[in-house]
């Protein structure tokens, strides 16, 4: 079960508000293209051709990348960890739109956290 799921289950959300937060969060991902470009590793002349290689074979944009020589595994790297920062948590984005209270959200996970230790 996902925190958000958790949070309905326990009646502490409505459901409008986790399909809310749900749509700003996937609107709100960067994708490492756009973080590649914003961080100067590529042009977009590279970008054009990952992408390309991507839509007609398949696979991950960082793996390709390095294939294609345009990127290092170390600048791929840092590329995921700065669009890991920059990825917004379910729980923080339902504080920011007030369905919850941070406080109450922090207990409510860490109670989610201890009950997912316990199952496995």
């Amino acid at each position: 079960m996902r925190f958000g799921e958790y949070l309905i289950k326990k009646g502490k959300i409505e459901e409008s508000e986790l399909e809310d937060a749900l749509r700003f969060q996937r609107e709100e991902h960067i994708t490492l293209g756009v973080l590649a470009i914003r961080e100067k590793a590529l042009n977009n002349e590279q970008l054009s051709k990952i992408l390309d290689c991507q839509r007609e074979k398949g696979g991950l944009f960082g793996e390709i990348a390095t294939d294609l020589g345009f990127l290092s595994k170390k600048v791929v790297d840092k590329l995921l960890i700065l669009q890991k920062k920059k990825h917004n948590l379910i729980g923080e984005i339902l504080v920011l739109y007030g369905a919850i209270g941070k406080e109450e959200m922090e207990e409510e996970l860490r109670q989610f956290h201890e009950a997912a230790g316990r199952k496995k």
